[in-house]
C-alpha cells in the first residue's frame, strides 16, 4: 500500500507520548525534548508522531467514556 506508514514507528511514537505523559515532571520534560527531536528527524516521523497522536486522543476519549458510563 503506497504511502502506507510503518507501524513500528507510530509504536515509536507511542512510546514516547506515553513516557512524556506519564511520567514523572523531569522525565516527563526530556521526554518530550526526545519526541520532538525524533519527530524532527523525517517527514515520515513527523506523519508517523501524528497518527499516534491521534491515536493516543482517540483512546483518551474512549477511556473517559467507558469511566463515565460506569458512574
Amino acid at each position: 500500500m503506497p504511502g502506507a506508514l510503518d507501524e513500528k514507528l507510530i509504536e515509536r511514537a507511542l512510546a514516547l507520548i506515553i513516557e512524556s505523559e506519564s511520567a514523572p515532571q523531569d522525565a516527563a520534560a526530556a521526554a518530550r525534548l526526545a519526541r520532538a527531536r525524533w519527530r524532527s528527524r523525517s517527514a515520515t516521523h513527523a506523519a508517523a508522531a501524528q497518527e499516534a497522536r491521534r491515536r493516543w486522543d482517540a483512546l483518551g476519549g474512549i477511556a473517559a467514556e467507558l469511566r463515565d458510563s460506569r458512574k
